[in-house]
Formats: C-alpha cells, sequence, structure tokens
C-alpha cells in the first residue's frame, strides 16, 4: 500500500503543486480523487455522512477498505452556509469534497498540508503554482534566471545569458513551458529596455 500512496502523490504533484503564504505546499483535491480511484481500485473507497445544522454543515468521510472492511482515515469539514450574509452556492458538496480530501490528506495522500489548493481557494487564502524548472537536465531555478537577468549590467551580458549561458533552457521552455517561457521573455525585454534607457541618460 506505501508505494501505491507514493504512486498517487506523484500523479498528484505532476498536476501541479500550490504553496501558501506560509510555504506550505499542496495539491488539488480532485488530482487526490482522481489518482486514488485509478491506483487503488475498487478494493477501496469512501463513506461520507452530512450532519446539517443551522448555521453550517458538517461533513465526516470514511476510507474504507472492502476486503477486510475496515476504516484506514477519516476526514471531517465543517462549511458554514452563509459567508457575510450570503448564502454560499455549492456549500454542501464543498463540505462533503473537503472531508475526502481531508480523509485522503491523514490516508497519507498530501504535500506538506492537508488543506487542498480548492480548500484555500474557498478560504481566499492566497497560493501560487510552484514553477518547474524549464529543463531537468541543468536543474537550474527560473527564479535563478530571472534573478541573473535582472541583474546583468550591460546588453552585452544581458544577451549572453540568454543566447549562450541559459539558451537550452529557453528553447526547452518554449516547447514545453510555453507560460514559464513568456515570464522569461518578459523578464528579458524588461531589463533590456531598463539598460537602452540608462545608456541614454
Amino acid at each position: 500500500m506505501i508505494e501505491k500512496i507514493k504512486r498517487i502523490n506523484e500523479l498528484c504533484r505532476r498536476d501541479g503543486v500550490y504553496i501558501n503564504q506560509n510555504g506550505l505546499k499542496t495539491v488539488s483535491l480532485w488530482s487526490k480523487i482522481k489518482y486514488f480511484r485509478q491506483v487503488m481500485g475498487s478494493d477501496y473507497g469512501f463513506d461520507t455522512s452530512i450532519f446539517e445544522h443551522e448555521e453550517y454543515y458538517i461533513a465526516k468521510c470514511k476510507i474504507i477498505s472492502y476486503d477486510p472492511e475496515r476504516t484506514l482515515a477519516t476526514g471531517h469539514y465543517k462549511q458554514f452556509k452563509k459567508k457575510n450574509g450570503t448564502y454560499i452556492q455549492g456549500a454542501l458538496p464543498m463540505a462533503e469534497s473537503f472531508a475526502i480530501s481531508r480523509a485522503l490528506s491523514f490516508f497519507g495522500i498530501l504535500d506538506s498540508s492537508i488543506t487542498s489548493k480548492e480548500e484555500y481557494e474557498s478560504l481566499n487564502i492566497p497560493i501560487t503554482k510552484e514553477t518547474k524548472d524549464v529543463t531537468q537536465k541543468s536543474s537550474v531555478p527560473v527564479d535563478q534566471i530571472v534573478s541573473e537577468m535582472n541583474k546583468a549590467p550591460h546588453i552585452t551580458r544581458l544577451k549572453s545569458l540568454r543566447y549562450h549561458k541559459y539558451k537550452e533552457q529557453f528553447e526547452s521552455a518554449l516547447k514545453n513551458h510555453p507560460s514559464v517561457y513568456r515570464d522569461l521573455d518578459d523578464v528579458y525585454q524588461t531589463r533590456m529596455d531598463n539598460i537602452n534607457q540608462q545608456e541614454k541618460i
């Protein structure tokens, strides 16, 4: 089972890792549910219960094994029906989904935070998607490339970074990660404009 849990976590991280304001990393609850079903098959399942109160729902989820039948992990979630006096659309399914996500976290399917990406979003807690290295070969973080370009003292150095030192990273990003390439190209163009302005003064 441990190897299966590791496999699920690997697949979830491929879908995306998200970082909250405290540096804790999380994944999407939909990835957790999807890959749990794919890897674990029909030998395991969810047993959920909803308890309704005047102002909120309490959802409970148990991850169960069918043979032999036993509870492997549990998760609870409290979802208020209103926010700022207005009813929250989908409050009931949110409670159930987040309870399932919590149970999966306690089962071991998580990164460094038991809270899912969607749960952070529902609470309006800022999260950002972790940026992958643009190439596995060199493992140079995107932040390092950005930092070096922003510190380039002149155009020759800036062009050397883009067309020589990090040429492979730019080409790999263009091919495999277009959004990362656009970010890098924006930094390059902005620094180029800044250097040109400084030279004119």
